[in-house]
């Protein structure tokens, strides 16, 4: 899983979409978690730029979390991130869910993933085998 300070390259447009949709997301454990009335609140862990040292640290504000809200849709997508299920399963749980059309809910659901990896909040894991 990846820590608050590595970095996990985002899935990016030359990827094909048959390895895309095999890979496996998984929730990052050092992300927090909390349900809020209308979704969920993700707290991520920072860690300080090697940069920021004294007198820099003094004048710039560093904060040791950074927080993502997630609407409902968001929180449904990643509830059903539990280490088993693929891409691919994940999106037709999320189209039958919405009444979407399987490409419909792709669309929104592969760009999704694409910022929840950037920030840190999963890991997108390849299945071996599978192409």
């Amino acid at each position: 899983m990846a820590g608050a300070g590595n970095k996990v390259p985002a899935p990016d447009r030359g990827t094909s979409l048959p390895r895309l949709l095999a890979t496996v997301p998984h929730k990052n454990t050092a992300v927090k978690l909390r349900r809020v009335r209308d979704g969920m609140l993700v707290t991520i862990p920072m860690t300080r730029p090697r940069w920021l040292v004294p007198p820099l640290s003094w004048i710039l504000p560093f904060s040791q979390f950074r927080q993502v809200r997630l609407d409902a849709p968001g929180t449904a997508v990643l509830d059903l991130c539990d280490g088993q299920r693929t891409v691919e399963q994940i999106i037709d749980t999320f189209a039958g869910e919405n009444k979407l059309s399987f490409r419909e809910a792709q669309l929104a659901v592969v760009q999704f993933f694409r910022e929840l990896v950037q920030r840190g909040i999963v890991a997108l894991v390849g299945t071996p085998g599978r192409e």
